[in-house]
This record gives structure tokens, C-alpha cells and sequence, in this order.
């Protein structure tokens, strides 16, 4: 039988090495999963974006280089002028690209392109979609009273 004294001293030694062995996997997580972002944000991908106005004139900035995880909004920052506001929690409002502003009922809205059915909605705020590698999508200036929308 053992001792009440040495059992709780076994039970601290126990605890002792449990609590350094998981100190040191969580420390070894943590720079495991600094590294992987790391490399991920090295990683170029290459999107297709297309800015559709009013008159059926888009410019298309094709095979435009981003670091892997950006999203819409940031890959159209990078090729135009973009005047937006935040909504927390929801994503951002874009309010105008190259000077041609949001007015009622013309509003920017996103699409993307899907080979199983062509253009689709984007679904989210720009700000919340990340783009994926050869991806094609097309901001498109639309006369939102319609419904449903037009494909552009």
C-alpha cells in the first residue's frame, strides 16, 4: 500500500510533467501555425477582375496577383479607386469605384462566375469573400429596382 504522503507526491510530479509536456506542444503549435501563415501569405494566386459600368464598358484587370486568403475588396483596392464604409459585424458597403458613385437605384454589386451556372450573386459583403486562385469576378454597376436582377 502506499503512503497518503508519497501518493500526493506522485499526483505532483504527474501534474508537473503533464503541465510542462503541454506547455511545450502548445508552444510548439503556435510557431508551427506562424510558419504555415507565413508561407500563406508568400503564396501568390491569380485573379480575373472585371469593373462593369453604366454604358457595357468593362475593364478587365485579368490574372491580377495577390497574396493567397485576399478578398474581393482588397483585390479591387488594388486595381481601382474605391470609396466604401464599414458596417461592423456585416463587411463593407462599396459606395463607389473610380469616381462612379452609388445612385439610387444604380448600385455596385458583385458577381462571380461559376462554370456549373454561369454568373452568379456574390453572397456575401466583399470584404468577407476570399478569392480563390483563377477566379473571375466582375463588379457590375446595376439598376437594382429590377428583379430579378439582370446577369451581366
Amino acid at each position: 500500500m502506499i503512503h497518503p504522503i508519497n501518493r500526493i507526491s506522485l499526483l505532483s510530479i504527474l501534474l508537473v510533467i503533464w503541465a510542462i509536456s503541454s506547455s511545450m506542444l502548445a508552444v510548439y503549435s503556435f510557431y508551427q501555425l506562424k510558419e504555415v501563415k507565413k508561407a500563406l501569405s508568400k503564396e501568390k494566386i491569380e485573379v480575373n477582375l472585371g469593373i462593369k459600368f453604366w454604358n457595357g464598358t468593362i475593364k478587365w484587370y485579368n490574372g491580377t496577383q495577390v497574396p493567397a486568403g485576399s478578398t474581393l475588396f482588397d483585390v479591387t483596392a488594388l486595381v481601382a479607386d474605391v470609396n466604401y464604409t464599414a458596417y461592423p459585424g456585416m463587411g463593407v458597403l462599396v459606395e463607389s469605384i473610380n469616381g462612379v458613385k452609388n445612385e439610387h437605384p444604380f448600385y455596385w454589386m458583385w458577381w462571380i462566375w461559376t462554370d456549373w451556372g454561369g454568373w452568379q450573386e456574390g453572397p456575401v459583403a466583399a470584404d468577407k469573400y476570399v478569392v480563390s486562385d483563377k477566379e473571375v469576378l466582375l463588379w457590375y454597376y446595376e439598376d437594382t429596382s429590377q428583379s430579378p436582377l439582370p446577369k451581366p
